[in-house]
């Protein structure tokens, strides 16, 4: 069940202090040290009153087994709570993480539309109004199309000052100094580093140590996969994993950086930066809009993401695309802490789920660069399911062309998942694509090559062999419309393959 957390936000974001749902069943006790747990018992009750959000989700019958309900409760909450009159998309994205198989949502939006900033019908209700005038009906004919199942106006409405206060402890001045902490059970021992060198420490003294930042990967390993590990290490309160920097070749986030900030400061970047410099980050964008849902991303780092080393991760792909480089470190024999850089290329995975940090060493950051002008970056994923579920194929592809040469290929990089037991880059095809046009015979050339740079054994894990054999091409294909799509907005770019994007829209 998803529950409310009040944390003291870092200097990266401009709230005080901010709320987030994670799921309860992932998030370790230990985790939410210095934190202020809110779940739904805690927000209104029968024998006092209810919460605007609950009230709403018993009125208008979006309740049915009662399963999801808190759950979709304390959603509803930590939205608001962040944002008291949000949009419809805000509303439907906060239940991206909630399942619900008795009601279909209808009804549970039904309700949560009235507490948003644009749930009018249109003018669909009585007279040209609002519907929720009209006992939340749409008028037909000059008849109800429906049964009234509720009347928004009874509802109370939402006053964010009768919510209940930060913790005051959590917000003295002690509470935000940085502290180490060390949780001992029968069997796990739990240690939160406050400093880099403390953690550089620790990982030397156990090697075999697990880091873990939102548990999404390890809560699902020891509870279901009967996965122990004596030694858990929580690099959350460590500044160096924790900031996010911005210099003059791209931005730099730290390994304990969560999918959640990363998606807020890309958004920023998008508004502020010209548009031919985030193109990687909008292909990451893209690709964390079907990534897990809203409380996964709330707590998951990008540095669990990249470590895990999963074959069919989304961002992996991404990053080697991008030539993005990763900072690790070590503790010296001197005693010091010491660091290096890694590029995040076709040598950086070694086997299935192995990299080529040392033992010793920690991921500290990855740094993803800006795109250059004539420079395109897309990604690709194709899953049983659109929302939530992982990748049967994907791939992150960046080209970069050359306008004074009729727009030659200067560099190329074609990055695959789900094809090999790790992440992998079409070399041959790569370094094939380089030097020539950017015209239809590409296409030619490099469906042939794809094929020798990702053999699949017929008895590869996973099956589906033909298929994920032909999405490797299939991507390429749709990786060259969209590009050509891009160049086509260009006055001096002539390509005879642009009728096929007058009768195909590229999505």
């Amino acid at each position: 069940m998803p529950v409310d957390i009040g944390k003291k936000e870092m200097p990266l974001l401009p709230e005080f202090w901010r709320h987030f749902s994670v799921n309860g069943c992932l998030a370790p006790l230990c985790s939410v040290d210095g934190m202020a747990v809110t779940t739904v018992e805690g927000i209104g009750s029968t024998k006092t009153r209810l919460h605007p959000a609950q009230e709403r989700i018993a009125n208008a019958h979006g309740s049915q087994c009662g399963f999801c309900t808190p759950g979709i409760v304390m959603s509803m909450y930590t939205l608001l709570r962040n944002n008291p009159l949000p949009s419809q998309k805000e509303l439907e994205s906060a239940f991206e993480g909630n399942l619900c198989r008795c009601t279909g949502y209808r009804a549970i939006l039904d309700g949560y539309r009235t507490l948003t900033k644009d749930g009018c019908c249109g003018g669909k209700g009585k007279n040209g109004g609002c519907c929720m005038q009209s006992n939340g009906t749409v008028e037909n004919d000059g008849t109800n199309a429906s049964t009234p199942l509720f009347n928004a106006d009874e509802f109370m409405p939402l006053d964010p000052t009768q919510e209940p206060i930060f913790p005051p402890e959590l917000m003295l001045p002690e509470a935000y100094k940085p502290r180490s902490l060390t949780i001992k059970g029968d069997l796990v021992t739990w240690f939160r580093p406050s400093s880099l060198k403390e953690l550089c420490e620790l990982k030397t003294k156990h090697p075999q140590a697990k880091l873990v930042i939102g548990n999404t990967e390890l809560g699902i390993e020891t509870k279901f996969k009967n996965q122990s590990y004596p030694v858990l290490i929580a690099p959350t309160h460590i500044p160096e994993l924790t900031s996010v920097q911005e210099t003059a070749e791209g931005f730099t986030f730290g390994a304990s950086v969560t999918l959640a900030t990363i998606e807020k400061v890309l958004h920023s970047a998008q508004a502020r930066l010209p548009e031919y410099q985030t193109r990687t980050y909008s292909a990451i964008l893209e690709i964390l809009r079907w990534f897990a849902g809203q409380q996964i991303r709330n707590v998951a780092g990008v540095g669990g993401n990249i470590i895990t080393a999963s074959p069919i991760s989304d961002l992996n792909p991404i990053f080697m695309a991008s030539g993005s480089t990763l900072k690790v470190a070590s503790l010296a024999e001197d005693n010091t802490v010491q660091e290096r850089e890694i590029k995040f290329d076709e040598n950086f995975f070694l086997g299935y789920r192995k990299t080529a940090l040392k033992s010793n060493e920690v991921l500290v950051s990855v740094h993803v660069p800006f795109t250059k002008q004539n420079e395109y970056l897309f990604a690709f994923k194709q899953a049983r399911r659109r929302d939530d579920d992982i990748a049967i194929v994907n791939a992150g592809m960046r080209v970069r062309l050359d306008p004074t040469d009729q727009w030659r290929v200067k560099e190329c990089c074609l990055s695959y998942g789900g094809m090999a037991p790790t992440t992998v880059i079409a070399l041959k095809t790569s370094k094939a694509l380089v030097g020539r046009l950017w015209d239809e015979s590409l296409v030619d050339v490099a469906c042939p090559l794809l094929e020798q740079d990702l053999p699949l054994a017929a008895n590869a894990p996973g099956g589906q062999v033909s298929y994920r054999r032909s999405l490797t091409t299939s991507f390429f294909f749709k990786f060259y419309l969209m590009v050509t799509q891009e160049l086509s907005k260009i006055e001096k770019a002539p390509f005879t393959i642009l009728f096929l994007l007058e009768s195909f829209r590229v999505v």
